[in-house]
């Protein structure tokens, strides 16, 4: 009887933020996806002492890193506030620590249907190097991680392209990606890029075969390409038929085939303009209506 009464828990999206223009975007995006599927929102905040001379005396170390503490927990806050003014169950946590750690331990603890979040930067090297945060993320993470690019400007999603290689079963991420297209209306397209150096060992259509026993006549465009890279073909696909929301399904990669052959979802994360939803083959699960 107990077990009938008790509430069912609220579905919660996670958008770790360092409250930049990015961050911004990334969680009025994660809010137009929550809205679809019912969801709350949970903001997390790592935060961490200043960068300052540590000659300077401790009285003063004390004090900086309380006042970083303080402005840093009213601006979550805020951002708390905000996100409730919208009309989104909205909670807020700073945790004092490196962000991807941060992250990943809210990911586990919270266990949230999808993480959100911007990629900080503007494309140069040092996009390359604070993407680290958003590539550690979708590497590690027990759900879906969505990595929002700084060029983004979301307003819906009207197309997603799903990447696949059509070499291994995927039910798990497509499944996600069905999910997508059904709760938006989008268009989803399966795209495979057959590029050098890239595994072509068992018959494609066998594979359509598998998607359409396992899905039967869900709706998807199937298309094969070629081009000089994974990446790059992706890219130009997504551009020409102005794709919102690239989505890859990912394995779990040893540290030597990641030191051989990084990674293509990384790549994408860290060059594309178009958000890359990234999914764990092991863990991803159809989400439910």
């Amino acid at each position: 009887m107990a077990s009938n009464q008790r509430k069912k828990k609220m579905r919660t999206i996670l958008v770790p933020t360092d409250f930049s223009e990015n961050a911004q975007k990334a969680l009025e995006f994660a809010q137009i996806i929550a809205e679809r599927y019912d969801a709350g929102i949970s903001l997390v905040h790592a935060y961490h002492p200043p960068v300052v001379d540590p000659n300077l005396p401790a009285e003063t170390l004390v004090m900086l890193a309380e006042q970083t503490e303080k402005i840093d927990a009213e601006k979550l806050e805020s951002w708390e506030k905000e996100c409730r003014a919208d009309g989104f169950a909205c909670v807020s946590k700073p945790v004092f620590g490196a962000a991807s750690e941060v992250i990943l331990d809210e990911v586990k603890a919270q266990k949230p249907i999808l993480v959100v979040m911007g990629r900080t930067g503007k494309g140069g090297w040092l996009d390359k190097l604070m993407g680290s945060v958003a590539t550690s993320v979708a590497a590690k993470a027990t759900c879906p991680v969505l990595v929002l690019p700084p060029q983004a400007h979301i307003i819906d999603i009207k197309r997603i392209v799903y990447a696949t290689e059509l070499e291994r079963p995927e039910e798990n991420a497509l499944g996600f990606a069905f999910n997508l297209a059904e709760h938006f209306k989008a268009e989803l397209d399966l795209v495979k890029v057959n590029a050098a150096f890239e595994v072509n060992i068992f018959d494609d259509e066998q594979f359509q075969n598998d998607i359409k026993a396992t899905f039967g006549d869900k709706k998807y465009a199937m298309h094969t390409i070629d081009d000089d890279s994974v990446v790059n073909g992706l890219q130009k696909y997504a551009d020409t038929h102005h794709a919102d929301l690239i989505v890859m399904a990912t394995r779990k990669r040893d540290w030597l085939s990641g030191m051989i052959n990084p990674s293509v979802s990384k790549k994408m994360v860290l060059n594309t303009h178009i958000p890359v939803l990234i999914c764990h083959l092991e863990q991803t699960e159809t989400l439910e209506a």
